[in-house]
């Protein structure tokens, strides 16, 4: 594996140090993508597949599914309870230490879903999550904007959380490394033109490794080969300002109760600004 890999300790998992900080900006800046080993507790792992797999297997996630197929595959938003509504999964610290990191004091959940891959699920296209243009549009013309932004620092980062070991058999996800880079082009490239400039990789690995990407990076998962689902969780984290335009008719995009939002620590609610249960309703008895 060529993208950065970084094993965290008991120590590190509770307060990353500065240089595998320095380490984490250095290979999303670089590549796009970020690999760890021992960021989430096992046992916290093991009782989060069980609740997507039980869900998945009840038909709960497909009936709610934001996609119904793609390519074999489909996706579900995932509501924060249970095992979701542990402070070692939302509020991991390390997990905390490196989104300030790379997005701000002031990031929030922008979403998290399950990716569910059946049994001959078929490569997915090549494509990037949810770019931010800053095109000019007047009387119906659209003008790119002419500037780099290259080195535009990451607005949006998904944490995916394979909930099964991943082997080139049942469907890894390929990132072309260092492509984020180029999305933002005033002519984004064709997946032709990514293949030729960026490597790819291949994220695989035991049930216990996870990856950032940035949302930019051009990535798709792969085919799976073996006669068992492979689920995902894909946990979405934005600047505060930041909206998911593939979420844009979907509500809430974060699903939580007001009671499950006060039982959050105090310190931590900001995450979840963009649920619902957050909002103050100050108009709403004037309005019906």
């Amino acid at each position: 594996m060529t993208i950065a890999r970084i094993t965290f300790s008991a120590a590190e998992a509770r307060r990353p140090s500065a240089r595998t900080l320095r380490r984490v900006r250095s290979a999303m800046a670089h590549d796009g993508a970020a690999a760890f080993d021992g960021l989430f507790p096992m046992s916290l792992l093991k009782k989060l597949r069980a609740e997507v797999l039980l869900r998945h297997e009840s038909g709960e996630l497909r009936e709610r599914g934001l996609v119904r197929d793609i390519a074999g595959r489909y996706a579900a938003l995932v509501p924060f309870e249970g095992p979701f509504l542990n402070p070692a999964f939302y509020a991991n610290p390390a997990l905390h230490a490196m989104l300030e990191s790379l997005l701000g004091a002031d990031y929030c959940i922008g979403s998290l879903e399950t990716v569910v891959a059946m049994p001959g699920a078929l490569r997915q296209h090549q494509h990037i999550d949810g770019p931010i243009r800053f095109d000019r549009r007047v009387g119906g013309k659209t003008t790119a904007y002419a500037g780099d932004l290259s080195a535009l620092a990451p607005y949006a980062v998904t944490l995916c959380i394979p909930l099964c070991d991943v082997d080139e058999s049942n469907g890894p996800t390929a990132i072309w490394t260092g492509s984020h880079r180029a999305a933002l082009r005033a002519r984004p490239p064709g997946g032709r033109q990514v293949a030729r400039e960026f490597p790819v990789e291949r994220m695989v690995g035991r049930l216990g490794r996870s990856f950032f990407f940035d949302f930019r990076v051009f990535h798709g998962g792969e085919p799976n080969f073996s006669r068992e689902p492979r689920p995902v969780l894909m946990f979405v984290f934005t600047r505060s300002w930041y909206r998911d335009p593939n979420l844009a008719d979907v509500f809430p995009s974060v699903v939580i109760t007001k009671r499950n939002l006060n039982r959050v620590p105090a310190a931590r609610r900001g995450l979840f600004m963009l649920a619902p249960a957050a909002r103050l309703s100050r108009w709403v008895n004037k309005l019906e």
